[in-house]
């Protein structure tokens, strides 16, 4: 199980990736990466069912392994330009220990060791790292280094406040039964 380091991290250093892999995978034009250990499964993505009446950030439910997940769509969670897929996403991050989810991809391309760069306009208000705790380069690209469980409080935070919304009331249209 993969433990929280109660140390603060050196300046410019994101907390907890020094001391293991990262996940890299692609999702539109942009790179991302996850702590490896976060990573449960990668699987072709199976078919998803969408859920009416739920904040964009949640792409569907798929059925997986007798349970059903709830694929977040990273780039509608992010509210990040660039992500737009111009090819299919057809594979499946499957995160998560006691809550599964996923993100769905176009690529999984390695685990990696990432030196990661972290930068005073992705920490909030409090000195705390957001949802991209820091940047690395893989391929020369830049990969935007999150953190698993700040995207699934986020996923988690905006389903609550579309469902606790109070429902717009329908419009009478003139039929009778």
């Amino acid at each position: 199980m993969h433990a929280l380091n109660s140390a603060p991290s050196p300046p410019g250093r994101a907390p907890n990736l020094d001391s293991g892999k990262q996940f890299v995978f692609r999702t539109g034009a942009l790179w991302f990466s996850v702590p490896a250990i976060a990573v449960r499964e990668v699987t072709i993505a199976p078919a998803l069912v969408s859920v009416p009446g739920c904040h964009a950030s949640l792409a569907g439910l798929c059925h997986f392994r007798s349970e059903f997940i709830p694929v977040l769509a990273l780039e509608r969670l992010l509210d990040m330009d660039g992500i737009h897929p111009s090819e299919p996403q057809d594979r499946l991050i499957i995160l998560g220990d006691r809550v599964r989810w996923a993100i769905p991809v176009a690529e999984a391309a390695a685990l990696e060791s990432l030196e990661t760069l972290v930068t005073p306009e992705l920490r909030h208000e409090d000195g705390n790292p957001g949802l991209i705790m820091g940047t690395s380069i893989f391929r020369g690209q830049i990969v935007r280094v999150l953190d698993e469980k700040a995207v699934l409080r986020l996923a988690q935070k905006s389903l609550e406040e579309t469902w606790h919304r109070p429902a717009a009331p329908l419009e009478h249209q003139g039929n009778t039964l």
